[in-house]
């Protein structure tokens, strides 16, 4: 959506009251939002608990309102946090976008915080769903960006068309059965759903009963006095849009049990629940959430989210869960001071490379790489390492400088070889819409010059090197489990086929991709005679005819920085197609993800990738590697998005 949006700015709650209405018909509009975006839930945080200035955005179109963010700033010690309101009690944070409008609104989200930078020290947004633009959207040039996985929400899929008898398992429909039974020879039961008439009955048992379930286990429970106004204005305010699931389980009359549920689209969320606790003899919670689950399904309701909390009581009614993220970004501001730029900026490269291996963050060989890319010629190199001597010392620092020189000397035309070589990739550039055909020549010619160099500069064109670096790849896959003899695995960007080479003996079969012919050719010489392997060109832009659901393992080593320097889009139909090609719960691994020196950014890309195509991270930026300084990331495929 290229359409430009005119953006209001609300900086005081009582104008977000002026906008109920309006905001009601946005989320309406809005397949993805759940109760906690809207106003019933929002107007009364920023009322009972939040801030008297907000800073929400809204957006319009000559559509009309398509677009919300309702944000605050506050500060936490010395920090200025840009939060969306309703953090700390709302299970799921983010913003409102109509249709076709979510990556524009996102966009013009950090466009306005952009130009506010003077304002704000840190944007944390929590809680947000792998879905939510705000976690899709690319963070502005210049901004750091962490992602971490946050919380587990439960959350349990009705099968359609699924009758009473099948809503739960055999197992818990007989203690379902039996604790009726016991609280029916207690006494009549009745199970009652709040209107406007009962909703303060059934609100204040709630609140008692959930007291004093948690006062009989020494803890104070999540709806203290100074939670109560805003729970209360909430659910008379839901319960006027209908959107309100306030159960009551009645015994003689009495509420012994209680659910606290939002009614969302196709779904009823369980936000809390409590019972008498001098009644646990019988199950009371059980009964509750039983009748809630039931009463859903006669609804409609597909699933059944039990919210944030890994409680083991989820997982006994087939919850799965689905997680939230927390996203910490900072402007460039911040970033920029004192980064130099010109002619400093190189000589700050060429120190760096020499830093990087005296202090023994990398080999001697990436090093060496490192300085080659950023001297430009052997000469260059050599005069950056004599100039660190008297900052080496003596000791472990000098030692590693001198193994940096005697790499350079005794490999010096390896090393005049991958100078060129790095100079060739550096002028090729493999950004932009032809980048597939631009990656595909540049390594055709690399290949020809150095097989070796050609898939691991840091090899120096030595194959003893380029066999270490493989081995500890392979020892690395099999510590994970991620390769065996019944498995299948498909390697995106193979070179010279290497890889096809060590683990064919160990997989059942073993699959390569590459752009460049050349290299291909390559690999089918090295794993001639090896059956289970095999090779084909693949176009850069998808993984082509590969079949779907075939394979354990997809990886990439090294590869991803050039889907990264092609494009997002590239990237993202590459995470997409690797999901399509595995079985459920197989491992995409990314051992290298890009060029552009920024864990943490790297980190968040992947995590927001996995989030969006139904992965689990489970190795988030690990440093595996003696000899190589590439960073491991390996994801898990979630047989449910």
């Amino acid at each position: 959506m290229s359409e430009r949006l005119d953006v209001e700015v609300l900086d005081r709650r009582e104008a977000l009251e002026a906008l109920r209405e309006p905001w009601s018909a946005l989320w309406e509009r809005c397949p993805a939002a759940t109760a906690f975006q809207r106003p019933e839930w929002l107007i009364p945080w920023c009322r009972e608990l939040g801030p008297e200035e907000v800073l929400a955005l809204v957006f319009r179109s000559e559509q009309g309102l398509v677009g919300m963010a309702p944000l605050a700033i506050h500060r936490t010690g010395e920090e200025r946090v840009v939060a969306l309101l309703g953090a700390g009690i709302t299970d799921y944070n983010d913003v409102l976008a109509a249709p076709g409008y979510e990556r524009a609104v996102a966009e013009a989200v950090f466009a306005c915080l952009d130009e506010r930078a003077d304002a704000w020290d840190v944007a944390d947004l929590h809680d947000l769903r792998g879905s939510s633009p705000l976690f899709a959207a690319e963070a502005p040039s210049g901004w750091s960006d962490e992602v971490e996985k946050l919380e587990a929400c439960p959350r349990v899929t009705i099968p359609e068309g699924a009758g009473p008898d099948d809503l739960f398992s055999p197992g818990m429909r007989a203690r379902v059965s039996r604790a009726r039974k016991r609280l029916a020879r207690a006494g009549a039961l009745r199970v009652d759903v709040a209107d406007a008439a009962s909703v303060d009955e059934l609100l204040d048992a709630l609140f008692a009963n959930h007291r004093a379930r948690w006062i009989s286990r020494g803890e104070g429970g999540v709806l203290d006095e100074a939670l109560r106004p805003f729970h209360r204005a909430v659910a008379r305010g839901l319960c006027a849009r209908g959107a309100l699931r306030l159960f009551g389980l009645r015994l003689d009359g009495r509420i012994i049990a209680s659910l606290y549920g939002l009614s969302e689209r196709g779904g009823l969320a369980s936000y809390i629940t409590g019972f008498d606790p001098e009644l646990a003899w019988y199950s009371p919670g059980l009964v509750m959430l039983a009748s809630a689950i039931e009463h859903a399904a006669r609804e409609g309701a597909r699933t059944v989210d039990f919210l944030r909390g890994r409680e083991p009581y989820k997982y006994e009614w087939g919850a799965v869960d689905r997680w939230t993220y927390r996203r910490r970004l900072r402007h460039r501001g911040a970033r920029e001071a004192g980064r130099p730029d010109g002619p400093e900026a190189g000589q700050g490269e060429l120190e760096g490379a020499v830093r990087a291996v005296m202090s023994g963050e990398v080999s001697s060989e990436v090093g060496l790489v490192r300085l080659l890319g950023a001297a430009g010629d052997l000469a260059a190199a050599v005069r950056a390492i004599e100039a660190a001597r008297p900052a080496a010392g003596e000791g472990e620092p000098a030692a590693r400088l001198e193994a940096l020189r005697r790499c350079l000397d005794e490999r010096r035309a390896a090393c005049a070889t991958v100078a060129e070589m790095l100079g060739a990739h550096r002028d090729a550039g493999v950004a932009g819409a032809d980048a597939p055909a631009r990656t595909a020549r540049l390594f055709d010619e690399l290949c020809a010059r150095s097989e070796e160099a050609s898939v691991a500069a840091y090899s120096l064109g030595d194959p003893e090197i380029l066999e270490r670096a493989t081995r500890e790849v392979v020892e690395l896959l099999e510590r994970w489990g991620a390769i065996g003899e019944g498995r299948a695995i498909l390697q995106i960007g193979c070179g010279i086929g290497r890889f096809e080479a060590a683990l064919a003996p160990r997989v059942r079969e073993a699959w390569g991709l590459d752009v460049a012919p050349r290299m291909i050719e390559a690999a089918r010489r090295r794993c001639a005679g090896l059956p289970n392997v095999v090779l084909a060109v693949s176009s850069g832009v998808d993984l082509g005819d590969v079949p779907s659901a075939r394979f354990d393992l997809v990886y990439a080593v090294d590869s991803f920085p050039y889907l990264v320097a092609a494009g997002a889009a590239v990237v993202d139909r590459h995470v997409a197609e690797a999901r399509r090609v595995l079985l459920p719960g197989g491992e995409l691994v990314v051992l290298s993800y890009s060029y552009r020196g920024d864990p943490a950014r790297d980190a968040a890309d992947v995590a927001r990738l996995a989030a969006r195509h139904g992965f689990d991270v489970l190795v988030s930026g690990e440093r595996a590697f003696s000899l190589w300084d590439g960073r491991a990331y390996r994801l898990r495929r979630l047989e449910h998005r």
